[in-house]
């Protein structure tokens, strides 16, 4: 056989499709042309020919300087920064918590998409009343508009000059004059002086029910008593019927401590709610020798 029909061509060899642990790689090595089985064939770092840190392009050796945005409170790399520098962490750490942020965020909106979707609803239906709103006014005359008269729900009083007080039909407490009348904050409430008796107004008169109003003063009885004295305030209710709010005590003092000239007193700092048509009254156990009371709408 001539030693060229021995000849292979590589090109003729069959192609496997897998390797197994009992075969074997033909290798050159400076001993010669050797054999390896596939299992004792070990490739090491050194041995790898693709791209190493060392050949990126631009890395830096030696010193390099890092700059940053603030992101919302989140340390951003930006262009400034030393070309091809080899991060850490942190200095990439402010882009991954940017991340969480903005995915929380995110999912934060989601979660409230649909109340967006709601009060926009509710925005266009008042758009709607308001726009019917604004047809009404425009085809009323301004002669029917002129004639409306814009009351407040206030009922605010200020009376001095505290007074009455006592036993059996005498003990309503009373005042002598009103620095605020309610009737310049409501037309419909009224005041009673002696004794004192405060009238807020009812349906349809500028009153909304169920108001909250501070009750705010001082009630001075005469220095000595033989008894503590008791003062009460009183709601009475449109139906009739009377409920008691609030009650202070004043110890008794049965004669005058040596040097003091003073009178005994209470101070007042309440909040009732009233409803339409509740009137307001007080009433004392002692004679009330002084005082003032400050009744304002709050809410």
């Amino acid at each position: 056989m001539a030693i060229e029909d021995e000849i292979i061509n590589i090109s003729d060899i069959d192609i496997g499709t897998e390797i197994l642990n009992s075969d074997k790689l033909l290798i050159e090595t400076s001993n010669g042309t050797k054999m390896i089985a596939f299992k004792d064939f070990v490739v090491g770092p050194d041995n790898i020919s693709s791209v190493r840190q060392s050949q990126i392009e631009g890395n830096v050796e030696g010193e390099a300087d890092t700059f940053y945005n603030v992101v919302t409170g989140f340390n951003i790399l930006n262009n400034q920064t030393t070309p091809g520098l080899n991060t850490q962490y942190d200095q990439i750490s402010g882009t991954v918590e940017l991340g969480k942020f903005n995915f929380n965020a995110i999912a934060n909106l989601a979660s409230v998409s649909a109340d967006i979707v709601t009060n926009t609803s509710a925005i266009t239906e008042l758009r709607a009343v308001l726009d019917n709103l604004a047809g009404v006014l425009e085809s009323t005359s301004s002669s029917v508009l002129n004639s409306i008269t814009l009351q407040t729900s206030a009922c605010n009083c200020i009376v001095t000059g505290a007074t009455g007080g006592g036993r059996g039909s005498r003990k309503s407490i009373g005042f002598t004059k009103a620095e605020l009348d309610p009737a310049t904050t409501n037309p419909n409430c009224t005041v009673q002086l002696n004794p004192f008796k405060l009238t807020f107004p009812g349906a349809n008169e500028g009153f909304v029910d169920g108001s909250r109003y501070l009750i705010v003063g001082n009630l001075s009885i005469p220095t000595a008593t033989s008894v503590d004295t008791t003062i009460a305030f009183y709601r009475d209710k449109s139906d009739g019927s009377s409920e008691g709010l609030f009650t202070k005590v004043i110890p008794k003092r049965q004669r005058a401590i040596v040097g003091f000239h003073g009178i005994n007193s209470v101070d007042i700092m309440e909040l009732v709610t009233i409803n339409l048509g509740d009137s307001l009254r007080a009433t004392s156990s002692t004679l009330i020798q002084s005082g003032k009371i400050d009744i304002f709408k709050i809410s």
